[in-house]
């Protein structure tokens, strides 16, 4: 039950680097298995008011990474 805890809860940092998780299946070569990318959300601060947009927010995603989704419900407001 945690283990499904902590693979479900991800993403997970120690020492704020990125720590990625896998569930080995008794049959699996440990070796083989790719933990090379994990999906996580950006929150960005500061963009001076009207620059924000989702084609921003794409272009931001894709320079970090690859951009999967946006979010857009806390446009105009305070936070």
């Amino acid at each position: 039950m945690d283990m499904e805890r902590v693979l479900k809860g991800t993403p997970w940092t120690f020492n704020n680097h990125l720590l990625l998780l896998h569930k080995l299946q008794v049959t699996k070569d440990p070796l083989i298995v790719p933990l090379i990318c994990t999906p996580f959300w950006v929150q960005i601060h500061d963009i001076p008011a009207g620059y924000f947009s989702e084609r921003l927010a794409i272009q931001l995603g894709n320079f970090i990474g690859t951009h999967m989704e946006y979010d857009g419900s806390n446009l105009g407001k305070e936070n």
